[in-house]
């Protein structure tokens, strides 16, 4: 017995201290609606929010009131039955006409537009078609620009090799004909110095040849 008195006490402490579970609603498409200070018809009335207004949920009672709060922090019971989980139908449909107002002006637009962008779209294609020509025109030009390019640089390597052959072989002509002077200028040397020496031996031979001769003693 004492058990059951003290878990009934527990229940009621957690409904009293653990606060109420709160949901967001709707104010109802209602003629009236009021917020009165406590439940009950005859309370004093806190506000009167048009239909559509978002509240806060804070509370219900078995009774068919509900306490919540306002967009403007204002705090009251109204009923239950005057709130919805979503928007007022009324509200639901203006929102509607609205995004239908919005498609026909934009199905509307398009249409009359329709004209201007075939036009850019029939100019975009003759540009492209245009500019693809040119690329292409661009591409060949390149390619024989490339072959050109590659043919230049062979003829440069080749005459950059002949040229350094010809110096090569300029070089050793100019070497070659440098020792053939040397050889010629010795060669001269030579033919002088024998000539010299043949003049001299001559002069010596008919000089002794001229000499008088001694002639014997007769002792």
């Amino acid at each position: 017995m004492k058990l059951g008195i003290g878990v009934a006490f527990f229940l009621c402490f957690l409904l009293i201290v653990v606060p109420a579970h709160s949901e967001t609603l709707y104010v109802r498409d209602d003629i009236q609606v009021v917020v009165r200070s406590d439940p009950g018809k005859n309370r004093k009335i806190v506000s009167t929010p048009r239909s559509g207004t978002r509240v806060e949920v804070l509370d219900k009672t078995p009774d068919g009131w509900s306490r919540v709060r306002l967009p403007d922090s204002k705090e009251g019971w109204m009923l239950s039955f005057q709130l919805s989980s979503g928007p007022p139908n009324r509200e639901v449909i203006a929102k509607l006409k609205r995004e239908n107002e919005a498609l026909r002006q934009q199905g509307k637009t398009l249409i009359e537009e329709n004209p201007r962008l075939k036009s850019e779209r029939n100019s975009l294609q003759k540009a492209l078609s245009k500019q693809t020509k040119t690329a292409e025109s661009l591409k060949a030009s390149y390619d024989t620009l490339k072959r050109g390019s590659s043919e230049f640089l062979a003829l440069k390597a080749s005459h950059g090799k002949v040229s350094k052959d010809l110096a090569a072989r300029t070089k050793r002509q100019a070497e070659l004909e440098e020792q053939v002077r040397d050889l010629q200028n010795t060669r001269v040397l030579r033919w002088f110095l024998a000539g010299a020496g043949v003049l001299v031996v001559g002069f010596i031979v008919g000089f002794m040849a001229r000499r008088p001769k001694r002639r014997p003693s007769l002792l």
